[in-house]
């Protein structure tokens, strides 16, 4: 194995019961909201939340199930459909879901693509996540628990919500394995793989990782992304099995098949985390639209989205701080023309956000549009009343100045 600590590839080339955690978890979330921001002031007391419950009877398993959603910004005011990532070990609220949540916010602005969050919190982890029982003699049912993901759980999250057919899964600890598995068994299931080490157990006759370097050179591989980390400094797990797991893909991986394994070195706490960050920004590197203070046209915007919708399988749209800064770059240089057809397109995609009534106000008000500015500046007030830019245009305008 080479000595870098990061490999990535391209070839296109605490033993808590359920319910204590679910009472818990519901404390924390039980008034989950989104966007837009709440009505009435917070109060001493209120909840700090994330998203919000869902529950739903598995006939697979024979108990109902909570899941946590999390919904990107405008998703209630707005018309759009989202890829979802399923985050397994959601129980864990503060390290895995609260993580997600965060690397979601930021990184949707404009490095990926706003996206659904689906927490699946475990019941009994073990039997669920483990195609076959471990050495001391837990797990063996993952089979059944695809089953409930693939018949139940996936059917639910897309009647409820507006999905987009891109399905990304996280699988911290035993969930990694269980996502191999689902890889091997269901390869349509998702297409897109973020894993903490996959390779912690075999079977007798089976071993998840020799067969996931196999899959990596067949058909079914095709369009699919597979990402695994793995703290070095634990030592409870075999790294050769990893290390013939990276050998295999770089190898052999068909064309069309991308790739990252990460190894942390210097991870000084109890379970690493998932490189949810890093994976997602290598899983959509060429989303970013590079030329935001160059190439401002709206016709080039939608031309490297349209090429990603094609590259990904579903439908994407130019960012919300990629339209907001191309529209500022063509009022700088006088092309307010150009500027207001990509505002317009702002407003078209995202209605709720305050970013494209502000601009439309501005360029309305540079343009010499007073009328159309102060029904825009209006606008920003009527959203959020204690705008006071908006407040000191509009009181400019109205008394001619």
């Amino acid at each position: 194995m080479r000595s870098r600590n990061t490999f990535s590839g391209i070839i296109s080339g605490s033993n808590r019961s359920w319910a204590a955690r679910a009472i818990r978890a519901l404390i924390l979330l039980s008034c989950f909201t989104t966007s837009p921001p709440p009505a009435t002031p917070q109060t001493d007391g209120d909840p700090i939340v994330l998203g919000h419950f869902r529950l739903l009877h598995s006939s697979a398993l024979g108990e109902d199930r909570l899941i946590q959603v999390h919904l990107p910004r405008g998703y209630e005011t707005g018309e759009l459909a989202y890829p979802v990532l399923y985050l397994f070990y959601s129980d864990w609220v503060e390290g895995y879901f609260a993580q997600a949540v965060n690397d979601l916010y930021h990184l949707s602005m404009d490095r990926i693509p706003p996206v659904i969050l689906v927490g699946v919190p475990n019941t009994q982890r073990y039997r669920d996540l483990y195609p076959w029982p471990s050495r001391d003699g837990r797990g063996g049912e993952a089979k059944r628990f695809l089953s409930f993901v693939r018949e139940e759980l996936f059917p639910f999250v897309e009647s409820q919500y507006r999905t987009e057919p891109y399905r990304i899964m996280v699988g911290p600890q035993a969930a990694a394995v269980f996502g191999a598995y689902a890889l091997l068994e269901a390869p349509e299931a998702f297409q897109a793989f973020i894993l903490n080490d996959p390779c912690r157990i075999d079977g007798e006759e089976r071993s998840l990782c020799g067969e996931l370097a196999a899959f990596s050179r067949t058909p079914s591989a095709r369009g699919k992304y597979f990402a695994v980390s793995h703290d070095a400094a634990d030592d409870r797990w075999d790294m050769g099995r990893l290390a013939g797991l990276f050998s295999g893909f770089e190898e052999g991986a068909v064309q069309g098949f991308r790739w990252r394994v990460a190894l942390d070195q210097d991870w000084p706490f109890f379970l690493a985390p998932v490189e949810i960050r890093e994976a997602l920004m290598d899983l959509f590197s060429d989303y970013p639209f590079q030329g935001a203070g160059e190439t401002t046209a709206l016709g080039e915007i939608d031309s490297h989205y349209e090429k990603l919708s094609r590259v990904y399988g579903f439908t994407l749209h130019p960012p919300n701080l990629v339209l907001s800064q191309a529209s500022d770059h063509l009022v700088e240089r006088g092309e307010y023309q150009e500027a207001l057809s990509v505002l317009n397109r702002l407003v078209e995609i995202y209605p709720s956000a305050l970013d494209g009534p502000w601009r439309l106000a501005n360029l309305h008000r540079v343009m010499g549009d007073t009328t159309a500015a102060i029904r825009y500046y209006e606008e920003c007030l009527r959203r959020d009343p204690n705008m006071t830019p908006a407040q000191d245009w509009l009181d400019r305008l109205r008394e001619g100045k």
